[in-house]
């Protein structure tokens, strides 16, 4: 058996459990946990960025941040985005350290002064639970068809006859397992929302549900096809590195799993051709997922990355632990400002390296991204292609300048 996804599951819990409690889930709270793992050419596995979360912000919250907090404040804090961003993090980190002249994990110079990544590396993703949306839409456990009866004998009672009515098992209606996250307004098809297992249809975008208000982020199944897709790195990386792409993504035990809904969610409902990732779930659970006692979601999360300056980031309501809305300049170092700032610190920093980015003083984050022209590109060519629905992100949250 394959003990890879074993290994991903116990490192990522055995991480979570050596950081300290703040930020962690109460005794009457659940969270979910993700994390992305570092294989390298010797067949160590190492986390390099872990994160809880539950939590989204609605879109007229988002509407209402005040201009200093543009690019600062986190609209999805779901574990996985979280671990992603934190993911973006220790690439910058990773890039530093060998423009710096120094030994990288994963990165080198070549003969042309650009930054490859060397090819016996590969990066691997756990989540606690299956990713909200499609990837959670699929039948609860069905009647074991060896242990019951081929036909079920139903009676039923009309006045003076009774009649007999008989069942085959694939004839039960059964239910499935729901998901918080709705259709897209836009898209053609949405949930009929009728009992049992017509409750839900599969394919369309979601967007993840809010409390009463609705957000704008959509849901975690939705942005990890496009990773799988287009790579974790984004459009800012994509000026120094070259795409990346999971290897594997492991669930934790304990909660539902379909492999097919997995496969389904993550690429099959786009096209039969994109690349389907090693998709597994492991043996092991992770403690303070939804179950027993542990009936709200905790409020905060926790992030970390393997960088040089390690350092635990605690998020409640997309802002960094104990900082208020009216407080400037104190700002998670996974948001949209930090992640702009340090990639144009590197970009200015080494002017040697070839990029395409030549940038004024006051760039927005948004023309920014504009630059990763290819990046830009290919990702409108998918939206095309694949993500019809896709929504672009509103302006106000991408204008901002340093």
């Amino acid at each position: 058996m394959n003990d890879l996804p074993n290994k991903v599951a116990k490192l990522c819990i055995e991480k979570y459990n050596a950081l300290k409690k703040s930020g962690k889930p109460t005794d009457n709270e659940w969270t979910i946990l993700s994390g992305i793992l570092l294989k390298t050419e010797c067949e160590s596995l190492s986390v390099v960025s872990l994160a809880t979360g539950t939590k989204c912000l609605g879109g007229s919250e988002l509407i209402k941040t005040a201009p200093h907090e543009r690019g600062s404040r986190l609209s999805d804090s779901h574990a996985e985005i979280l671990a992603r961003r934190a993911f973006l993090r220790y690439l910058y980190d990773q890039i530093d350290i060998v423009l710096s002249g120094f030994k990288s994990n994963i990165l080198f110079l070549n003969k042309e002064n650009k930054l490859e990544m060397y090819p016996s590396i590969s990066f691997h993703f756990f989540s606690s639970q299956s990713p909200c949306g499609d990837c959670s839409i699929f039948p609860k456990d069905d009647i074991d068809e060896e242990e019951c009866p081929t036909k079920i004998r139903k009676t039923m009672h009309n006045d003076k006859e009774t009649m007999t009515l008989e069942l085959s098992v694939s004839e039960i209606n059964t239910d499935i397992h729901r998901t918080g996250a709705k259709c897209l307004k836009t898209e053609q098809h949405q949930d009929p929302k009728l009992p049992g297992a017509n409750y839900h249809i599969t394919g369309p975008l979601r967007t993840k549900p809010g409390r009463g208000d609705p957000t704008l982020s959509l849901s975690c199944s939705d942005k990890m096809a496009k990773w799988n897709i287009i790579g974790v790195q984004g459009s800012l990386l994509s000026l120094l590195i070259s795409t990346i792409k999971l290897e594997s993504i492991t669930i934790g035990k304990g909660c539902p799993f379909s492999l097919e809904a997995m496969e389904r969610g993550l690429c099959k409902r786009f096209s039969n051709q994109l690349h389907v990732p090693k998709i597994f779930q492991a043996d092991i659970a992770f403690a303070q997922r939804k179950e027993g006692k542990r009936l709200n979601p905790c409020p905060s999360s926790i992030i970390w990355c393997a960088v040089r300056k390690s350092d635990l980031e605690i998020a409640v309501q997309g802002r960094k632990q104990g900082v208020t809305k009216k407080k400037k300049g104190h700002n998670l170092l996974v948001s949209r400002r930090a992640l702009l700032e340090t990639c144009l610190k590197i970009c200015d920093k080494y002017k040697n390296i070839k990029t395409d980015i030549f940038h004024p003083k006051r760039i927005t984050y948004y023309d920014c991204k504009q630059w990763s022209v290819q990046y830009q590109s290919t990702w409108n060519q998918l939206k095309r292609e694949f993500f019809i629905s896709w929504p672009d992100k509103p302006l106000y949250l991408q204008d901002f300048i340093l």
